[in-house]
């Protein structure tokens, strides 16, 4: 759906990033937004606003037409009722303007469920407001239908929200499997994340020399997407995932943390983290993030900032001091411009450093006598006639039992670590 919009905002503390990237959604999901009210007062239990600027509303909806209005909170269903009935147009809040993104981006089955799981959720409240209503003679209707119609669609979503709960447990438990099956191959597994336009797919797309889509719009990605890289001889999983975003509603975090479960598995987290915002902006987006990754619970030590689109930024000095809040939470942070290929290099050397449980081995043997999945799980160099090879400590005995089984000399250089 589309249209003209009027987003309204309400709350003793306003904060204007936050009405950016309210705004950027409601473009983002084709409305045309043709008026900000923004109001500092606690929001009113009926109306959400205030009555006194409702009666303006009234005239700008018919003045100019309005097709919808947009709050920023989560509304009531007592609220969104009022609202619809006092201003005679449709009415959403954030949650369902996110959904409304999600549902136009969404690719994977698993995808499309969660969010039509968000969509019934936060719907089942409001079907039990207009039961409520209809039944002490308020004259609503819920969609055109009649009170026995919203009654049997009340049954029919509590039926399909049982229905996908089994679903998405199915598919959750094929793609644990999946993770684990990966995990097998004994290559590292590397995950993109950070807040929405951030620059994770370009910098995917940088690392893995692919062309995954990214428009510089939030949610170009929700999908997670997994593609084997080569990090300077080593290969490793790379995958990118849905970004971040600031007061994700509850409901959001129940629906869409499942589709990010490789964080929690991964051996390493790439933070990407835009650091041409100013720095409000930086503090905010960066402590959300921090925020999502401590109730996930991730360790900040498998954590690596990316301080990216450093080519936006006219000043080093100011790339410093958002450095230093970074490095307050880690020991370590790199900064690039996945765009221009910036600083690439240094991350990748700094990928290897972080990467856990390595091992250094040296075989006596001729190159052309290697089997070729030797060369799919490790890094293999031809040095002074010698080959070496970098390998996962969960791949080791199997090459130990292939050189066994095949007379092969084999001597261990080192414990941990890469070449």
């Amino acid at each position: 759906m589309s249209g003209k919009a009027i987003l309204v905002f309400v709350n003793e503390d306003v904060a204007e990033n936050k009405l950016k990237e309210f705004r950027s959604l409601a473009e983002v999901a084709g409305y045309k937004v043709i008026d900000f009210v923004i109001q500092r007062r606690i929001p009113d239990s009926r109306f959400y606003i205030g009555p006194g600027k409702l009666n303006e509303l009234k005239e700008v909806v018919k003045k100019k037409k309005v097709d919808i209005l947009i709050t920023y909170h989560e509304l009531k269903p007592k609220q969104h009722f009022n609202l619809e009935k006092e201003l005679g147009i449709k009415v959403m809040d954030r949650v369902e303007l996110i959904l409304e993104i999600f549902d136009k981006r969404a690719g994977s089955k698993e995808a499309k469920l969660q969010i039509e799981l968000a969509k019934l959720k936060h719907e089942l409240p409001r079907i039990k407001e207009y039961i409520r209503l209809a039944k002490i003679g308020e004259q609503i209707g819920f969609h055109g239908a009649g009170e026995y119609a919203v009654e049997a669609y009340y049954r029919y979503v509590r039926q399909r929200i049982t229905i996908i709960n089994k679903e998405l447990k199915e598919i959750k438990s094929k793609k644990t499997l999946t993770i684990l099956k990966r995990k097998d191959y004994g290559l590292p597994e590397i995950v993109l994340t950070g807040y929405t336009m951030a620059g994770k797919t370009t910098l995917f797309n940088r690392l893995t020399k692919d062309f995954k889509y990214r428009d510089g719009k939030p949610f170009a990605t929700l999908d997670t997407y997994s593609h084997i890289v080569d990090i300077d001889g080593i290969k490793a999983i790379l995958t990118d995932t849905i970004g971040f975003i600031d007061d994700l509603p509850p409901l959001l975090v129940e629906a869409f943390y499942a589709t990010i479960q490789e964080i929690v598995h991964s051996d390493l987290i790439l933070l990407v983290i835009d650091v041409s915002d100013l720095m409000n902006e930086f503090r905010r987006k960066f402590e959300s993030s921090l925020k999502i990754l401590n109730d996930l619970s991730i360790p900040l030590s498998k954590v690596l900032p990316v301080l990216n689109k450093i080519d936006l930024v006219d000043n080093y000095s100011e790339i410093e001091i958002k450095k230093n809040l970074v490095l307050q939470y880690f020991d370590n942070c790199v900064e690039i411009s996945a765009e221009k290929g910036f600083g690439i290099d240094k991350l990748k050397k700094v990928i290897l450093s972080k990467l856990p449980n390595y091992v250094n081995i040296k075989l006596y043997v001729n190159a052309q006598d290697l089997p070729e999945w030797i060369y799919k799980i490790c890094k293999v160099e031809l040095l002074d006639s010698s080959i070496y090879l970098t390998v996962h400590k969960q791949n080791l005995d199997k090459i130990l039992n292939w050189a066994k089984s095949n007379c092969v000399r084999v001597e261990i250089l080192e414990n941990t670590g890469t070449r």
